[in-house]
């Protein structure tokens, strides 16, 4: 019996000094699934409301079901951006984003969000790996040193030290894309400062007033 309770309490140290560690590593997932939570709270009270309108006789077409309506789809579609980001790790975002920071971190939204759909486009692609980090990594492609916490951690304490939010900015445009969100053909494989692949998709130019560059994104 001792040997049993002895075991038992050696069973529950372990799961206590896992779960933190477990939970740490599922953050993204974690604020995925609350936010699906709160979406689909949005779409019960729409179709709540959609349903006491029908029986106080407002008809589908009116302007008070319509709103409804549009409420529930807009929270659907939320829905299935936060299940796409969900199959990502911490440890994609942080990688992604830091080398969207070394590329476009000082350009625009819409160039940040284009670097990262490229990521994405590769790791999907059968001609590139298929991990986020393996993509970036991948030698005399981007830079191994993008997957180092130390150049992360590096871009955060510049950001903390100048007051800008440029490592947040990252954030969001690689969350955008990982949600599905960025408008970008599948088999756009190329990002540089010049054309390259089998031709450009589109070209988008930026000139902060000191700083003026062409980033051409090209068919693979």
């Amino acid at each position: 019996m001792k040997k049993i309770l002895i075991v038992a309490m050696l069973c529950m140290a372990l799961v206590a000094t896992m779960a933190p560690a477990a939970a740490a590593a599922d953050t993204n997932y974690a604020q995925c699934m609350a936010a699906i939570q709160e979406q689909k709270t949005i779409q019960a009270q729409a179709h709540k409301t959609a349903t006491t309108l029908r029986k106080k006789g407002y008809k589908d077409s009116s302007a008070y079901v319509q709103a409804a309506k549009s409420t529930w789809n807009e929270a659907q579609a939320a829905i299935q951006g936060y299940q796409k980001l969900a199959k990502y790790t911490d440890e994609d975002i942080r990688i992604l984003t830091t080398t969207v920071f070394h590329e476009a971190g000082h350009t625009t939204e819409q160039l940040r969000q284009y670097v990262a759909q490229v990521v994405l486009n590769r790791v999907k692609d059968s001609r590139f790996p298929s991990t986020v980090k393996a993509v970036i990594t991948q030698p005399g492609q981007y830079a191994t040193k993008y997957a180092d916490a130390s150049t992360t951690q590096s871009v955060k304490s510049k950001d903390a030290a100048n007051g800008t939010y440029y490592y947040a900015m990252c954030e969001n445009a690689v969350k955008t894309a990982m949600m599905g969100q960025v408008n970008m053909p599948s088999n756009v494989l190329y990002q540089a400062n010049f054309s390259q692949g089998k031709g450009v998709w589109k070209s988008v130019s930026f000139n902060s007033g000191w700083y003026s560059s062409t980033s051409y994104f090209c068919y693979g």
